[in-house]
């Protein structure tokens, strides 16, 4: 499945759990089940932290517990899915980096620090609400564990997803935290804006790091034999590379030389 087939059914699934009839046994589809207790979680959502019931069943055929899942509860996860969701968009979207999203969120779901100085009449108010203690290390673990996710469905992800053959491709440098240098290569399609599969490499002189992008690109589903147009900088890694493989390549450059 490509990445829009994926992601609706994603959507179906989620969507499922809410009007799913839990009396059927997710195990052996029999309906001979009863009420098997209960238990209580306690996650935090955009306003602060929540009380959830959930319900325990046990099946009479397959002699199994079960319980029921709500599409907005991540499985043994304090923070619901759409407090991941907005610390995914607020650094993709808005270019927040991982500490200030820990302090907006923070903030937001536990109503203290700057939530006080936006809604000045919260004092006042004294709204009940428990501190939330949302670190940078589980905003990387979650970005960790959507990378692995997106790392194994890249084979077919963009195929049959129109694109257009002019696409433009550049290098960011990062540093990690124990000092070492990578640059995260990336292509892009121009007209669509879509987004190829990224690659995180150790340089960006040599053609084989270039190489290793484009087929990745290709895995995904990017035709290379379609590919016209390609602005970039100077980087000579990378025009070694358009000489070898990809010579009928018009290259731009993405500013021009003085």
């Amino acid at each position: 499945m490509n990445i829009i087939e994926c992601a609706k059914s994603f959507v179906e699934s989620a969507l499922g759990l809410g009007t799913r009839d839990w009396r059927e046994c997710p195990y052996c589809g029999k309906r001979a089940t009863q009420k098997y207790g209960s238990y209580t979680r306690r996650p935090f959502d955009d306003h602060g932290r929540t009380v959830r019931r959930v319900q325990r069943h046990w099946c009479h055929v397959c002699r199994k517990t079960y319980s029921e899942q709500a599409p907005d509860l991540i499985r043994r996860g304090w923070y619901t899915r759409a407090v991941r969701r907005k610390a995914m968009e607020m650094q993709v979207h808005l270019g927040v980096s991982t500490r200030k999203t820990a302090e907006w969120l923070r903030a937001e779901i536990g109503k203290r620090g700057r939530y006080l100085t936006w809604h000045i009449l919260a004092r006042l108010l004294s709204l009940p609400a428990e501190d939330c203690h949302l670190c940078v290390r589980t905003l990387l673990r979650w970005q960790a564990q959507a990378g692995f996710v997106a790392a194994q469905s890249v084979v077919g992800q963009l195929a049959r997803i129109a694109s257009s053959g002019e696409k433009a491709v550049d290098g960011l440098w990062v540093r990690l935290h124990d000092g070492t240098k990578r640059v995260v290569l990336l292509l892009v399609d121009c007209v669509t804006g879509l987004v190829y599969p990224p690659v995180v490499a150790r340089g960006e002189e040599s053609a084989a790091h270039w190489d290793t992008l484009f087929a990745r690109a290709e895995v995904a589903g990017l035709d290379l034999s379609r590919v016209n147009g390609l602005v970039s900088d100077g980087a000579n890694g990378l025009l070694s590379y358009l000489q070898q493989a990809l010579p009928w390549v018009h290259q731009q450059r993405c500013r021009p030389q003085l």
